[in-house]
């Protein structure tokens, strides 16, 4: 929703060498003024792609990507797919394709993106419950960052 979220987005996954980005619908425009000054110049060399989930999941299958979408624990249904964020995760992921999907921060992740993905949070103590989407995408993006570059990761924002 916010182009100066998607910027810093789009710039925290080509500072942890991600692959690319890919964009649903309902996502912003990536070259809006905005978002071109929130990503100081990583939208020229990241690929931006836009598509449907249609597109996606076609993407998503041809490179044998696993999908996962950040997710707020306090929301979860504490169902076995939601996993908290932790060391121990992103080394049982290191030899996997991934694809990192984050919802708007106004409506958060389709009932679509929860069916398809692997639920993942942040662990938080205190009193919030959530962290704005670049802060969070941020976190993910760092965290599950490739070590080998043998194996593709994209953003979908």
């Amino acid at each position: 929703q916010d182009p100066g979220n998607l910027g810093t987005l789009i710039r925290s996954a080509c500072a942890f060498k991600w692959d690319g980005v890919f964009l649903l619908p309902a996502c912003c425009d990536p070259f809006n003024e905005k978002a071109l000054r929130a990503a100081r110049g990583a939208s020229l060399q990241l690929p931006i792609v836009s598509g449907n989930w249609c597109d996606l999941h076609d993407l998503v299958t041809r490179y044998g990507m696993k999908m996962l979408a950040g997710h707020p624990e306090s929301s979860s249904d504490g169902s076995e797919r939601t996993h908290t964020l932790s060391n121990e995760l992103a080394d049982s992921l290191m030899s996997e394709s991934l694809c990192l999907v984050l919802g708007s921060e106004g409506n958060g992740l389709s009932e679509e993106t929860v069916q398809a993905c692997d639920l993942v949070s942040i662990p938080m103590e205190g009193i919030f419950e959530s962290l704005n989407v670049s802060v969070a995408g941020g976190i993910f993006l760092f965290m599950l960052q490739p070590k080998q570059q043998t194996y593709s990761r994209i953003l979908t924002p």
